[in-house]
């Protein structure tokens, strides 16, 4: 998740339609999916963090639907490798760029002005690459074991609370800089934006897991804060970078424990 500069437009229209121009200006942000392209003004990426968890659950479909498809045909390896590879298409490898830039980072310098200088190149080191093979084999492996079922209640839970842990990456963690992806969403959103976000993560959650649901946001939660306390530690606060290996660490945290929790003949 490079840091990026948003180019503001001219004017933004209000009303009934506004939700659906947030709407699609996050999935303009987060996907590659074939959205209008509308002008983008000062405040409205802050503003689209609130349909993150929204934008999880499209992703979430996608990928399910294509499982589904590929599991019928080729059978449930073959549909792991392929969601995967779909998720990553979908989102242009966003959150996985940002997985493989903060791990360069954060271990790969000296002192936190190398480390974020690092995070801004736009090469892969040792660090990375690691970070990226290993999130690709985890999230393919745990989606092998499933049914569809299964692959249901994971893949859209997964893709809707790793998305919604950004949100609370940006309450958490302030900007190491006033420019990029981290300085446009420092300011938490707040009102309807806290509204759609927390309805659309806590609905999906009852729904994959029912009862076991304060344990899948636990786990978020732990997942966020580790992350948080490093990214502190070594660099001083947040980055756009950061907020995409954010996204990467739950998700692959949530698939494991509603896999877990169907191993274990919880659900």
């Amino acid at each position: 998740m490079d840091d990026q500069d948003i180019r503001p437009g001219d004017a933004r229209p209000g009303g009934l339609l506004e939700p659906l121009r947030i709407l699609a200006v996050a999935l303009q942000f987060l996907t590659r999916l074939p959205v209008p392209q509308i002008p983008v003004v000062d405040g409205d990426l802050r503003r689209a963090t609130g349909a993150f968890p929204l934008v999880g659950l499209i992703v979430g479909g996608i990928v399910l639907a294509i499982w589904a498809t590929l599991d019928t045909l080729l059978g449930p390896v073959v549909a792991a490798v392929g969601a995967v590879g779909v998720a990553v298409a979908v989102t242009g490898a966003f959150h996985e760029d940002g997985l493989a830039d903060t791990f360069d980072g954060l271990w790969g310098g000296w002192d936190p002005e190398r480390r974020i200088e690092i995070m801004r190149d736009s090469r892969i080191g040792t660090y990375g690459a690691s970070a990226l093979i290993l999130s690709l084999l985890a999230r393919s492996t745990l989606l092998a074991q499933a049914d569809l079922v299964l692959a249901a209640r994971a893949i859209l839970l997964a893709h809707v609370v790793g998305r919604a842990a950004i949100l609370l990456q940006i309450r958490w963690l302030p900007p190491v800089s006033d420019r990029g992806t981290g300085a446009q969403v420092a300011d938490p959103v707040g009102g309807i934006g806290v509204t759609i976000a927390g309805t659309t993560t806590l609905a999906t959650c009852i729904l994959a897991v029912g009862v076991w649901t304060p344990l899948v946001l636990l786990i978020a939660i732990v997942g966020t804060a580790a992350l948080r306390r490093t990214a502190r530690r070594r660099i001083g606060g947040l980055t756009g970078d950061v907020l995409g290996a954010t996204q990467q660490v739950v998700l692959i945290l949530s698939l494991a424990t509603v896999v877990a929790l169907d191993r274990g003949a919880l659900l």
